[in-house]
């Protein structure tokens, strides 16, 4: 099976019941071959024991082909057990089974199954709440075949035991009203779930949708491509071992852990994604988001980027946040966006409200990697800082601005450029003291004046407005469009440092050299930036060391894996960044702590 198919064919028994329809004729009294099984509380009966049997209060569904349920069975099951080749089609219409032993509907062997939800019927499925045996089935509705669902009736499971709905081969969901209620997992593929349409509800213990195939790298996916999806999760909304995979539909979640996790890639192209409640929003090794909407709520980051096993500080070469389309809007109680490596804005609308109050490093956008603006809009607030590591080389110019003191919730600040024009204007909904802008409006190396107060008007996207009046307002500052932190008073003047660099000493017969440069200070903090250059001859490596002098820390770094000993600090290459040509450079970073004083010191540089 093709991961890049999304929208699966539906079995042929479902296509023949569709086209029926389309010329009025009632599909179940077309269906001549149709197997009817009427259930009458403790027992059933069925038009034809060719392919069925009935035992007490359990139906054996034996061969090939379509059986229709109606009726109750208060305490009993279906079973669908055949080694034939081809189709199993269960009709639901009007049927409520609920067991004391068991799964409700048991798929024990089938070539592929596919439940249809009779149109205009209400059914309802009910397991135990303790199995009888605990080494077979595992949830309310359970297949051990490639099962889908379809119809455009509706369905309403009970897990009481363990799931609600389980494959242990592939699921698809085509159509349909389904309800699951679920004291585990809600639904589960094998693997993959795949969700092309229909009106969806889940509340869960644990995760609401959920692919477990870990052998297999191709498969493992959550794939969304339409649908309406309610879920209230105890643990993870969505969860998958490989790929979580939304070309459609409209999803809202309410999370107790992640609302999406994916062990690698969560890809988003369109629909509607509305996260109200998570720990983390979107968590993956990569992010990428090229369209459709994603408006997230979370306790700690918003959107993340890791790569398990890695240093939460180094700078991983695969985690990665994409964002080209589209439109985000994070509201987080940590990082907006979290990286152990890049991120990259190549288009689409971002607005983020970071965390308002936390530590440095803990701001709107926070990459171990480089920061890269190359197109799209870009607003992110935070708490002691909007972004760190942004690439000086991004395409697209952005401003970066701190305030030396947190600012309140409600704060307007304008952005306006040096002939006047409105280029921005954001009302904060939490309190702040950082915020970065990226858009084609801001131009590198070019002045803006910076406001608050005043008013804004027209459509707020997540608190950023494209017009607004400076009528009331106060300049703060003028600041300059480029990589680097502008810092601006409020109330007193921040104490800054012109950028020094120091050169360090070379040895061994390869060479290399260290140039060390404060790029930007503020109270308590600062960043730094060394550049490591190769001498008359290529190396293969090399480590830079330096001693504090006035009791400075490193808490964060990026492109080089950085270790301290008391005030002695030591930085060795990355894998990427080791080799260097005859002169070449490479650099890497850090942001720093400092009280009194924060003095610049010698570094030496030895190649290897």
């Amino acid at each position: 099976m093709q991961r890049s198919t999304l929208k699966l064919a539906v079995p042929a028994v479902a296509m023949a019941m569709v086209a029926a329809s389309w010329f009025g004729v009632s599909v179940l009294a077309e269906a001549a071959d149709t197997v009817n099984i009427t259930l009458n509380g403790s027992s059933a009966t069925s038009t034809s024991s060719t392919g069925v049997t009935i035992s007490g209060s359990t139906v054996t569904i034996t061969a090939v082909g379509t059986y229709q349920l109606s009726g109750t069975l208060t305490d009993g099951q279906i079973v669908v057990d055949t080694t034939d080749t081809g189709d199993v089609g269960v009709i639901l219409s009007g049927a409520s089974v609920s067991s004391s032993t068991g799964a409700a509907i048991s798929v024990t062997d089938a070539d592929t199954v596919t439940v249809t939800l009779a149109a205009g019927t209400t059914n309802t499925l009910s397991d135990a709440s303790t199995y009888v045996s605990t080494s077979g089935p595992d949830g309310a509705l359970y297949s051990t075949a490639d099962m889908t669902i379809t119809g455009t009736g509706s369905l309403s499971i009970r897990g009481n035991a363990y799931d609600g709905i389980v494959s242990k081969d592939t699921l698809i969901i085509e159509s349909g009203t389904i309800n699951v209620n679920a004291v585990d997992d809600g639904i589960r593929g094998k693997d993959y779930l795949q969700i092309n349409g229909g009106t969806i509800t889940v509340t869960s213990g644990s995760d609401g949708l959920k692919s477990t195939n870990d052998s297999d790298t191709s498969l493992g996916y959550v794939a969304v491509a339409g649908g309406t999806i309610g879920i209230t999760a105890g643990t993870d909304c969505v969860q998958a071992v490989t790929d979580v995979i939304v070309t459609g539909g409209v999803q809202t979640l309410s999370c107790g852990d992640d609302a999406v996790h994916a062990g690698s890639t969560v890809d988003v192209s369109a629909g509607d994604i509305v996260i109200t409640r998570s720990y983390e929003g979107l968590e993956g090794l990569k992010v990428a988001i090229s369209g459709g909407t994603v408006t997230l709520t979370s306790t700690d980051d918003g959107i993340n980027a890791v790569e398990e096993g890695l240093n939460e500080f180094a700078v991983s070469a695969n985690a990665l946040i994409t964002i080209s389309g589209g439109t985000v809007i994070v509201n987080s109680g940590v990082d907006g966006f979290d990286s152990n490596g890049g991120i990259v804005f190549s288009g689409g609308t971002v607005v983020v409200n970071g965390p308002s109050s936390g530590s440095f490093g803990e701001g709107g956008l926070d990459a171990n990697g480089p920061v890269t603006f190359s197109g799209g809009i870009v607003l992110a607030s935070g708490a002691s800082g909007s972004t760190s590591n942004p690439a000086t080389s991004s395409p697209q110019g952005f401003v970066n601005v701190r305030f030396n003191t947190a600012q309140p919730a409600g704060t307007i600040v304008h952005l306006v450029s040096a002939a006047g024009a409105e280029v921005v204007a954001f009302k904060s909904s939490k309190q702040f003291q950082g915020i970065v802008f990226s858009s084609s409006q801001i131009i590198s190396g070019q002045s803006y004046r910076v406001y608050t107060g005043g008013s804004v008007s027209g459509t707020s996207i997540g608190g950023m407005y494209s017009s607004g009046s400076i009528a009331g307002a106060t300049q703060i500052s003028t600041v300059t469009a480029s990589g680097s932190t502008t810092s601006i008073p409020t109330t007193t003047p921040p104490i800054t440092t012109s950028p020094t660099t120091t050169t360090g000493p070379t040895s061994g017969t390869s060479s290399c050299a260290a140039t060390y440069t404060v790029t930007s200070q503020w109270d308590g903090g600062f960043q730094a930036d060394i550049t490591v250059t190769a001498g008359a001859s290529a190396i293969g490596g090399w480590t830079v060391t330096w001693t504090f002098a006035d009791g400075q820390t490193v808490s964060q770094s990026w492109n080089a894996t950085v270790t301290t000993s008391g005030s002695t600090v030591s930085a060795t290459n990355m894998v990427y960044n080791g080799a260097l040509n005859t002169a070449a450079s490479t650099s890497f970073g850090f942001i720093g702590t400092w009280n009194g004083s924060n003095g610049v010191p010698s570094v030496a540089c030895t190649a290897s």
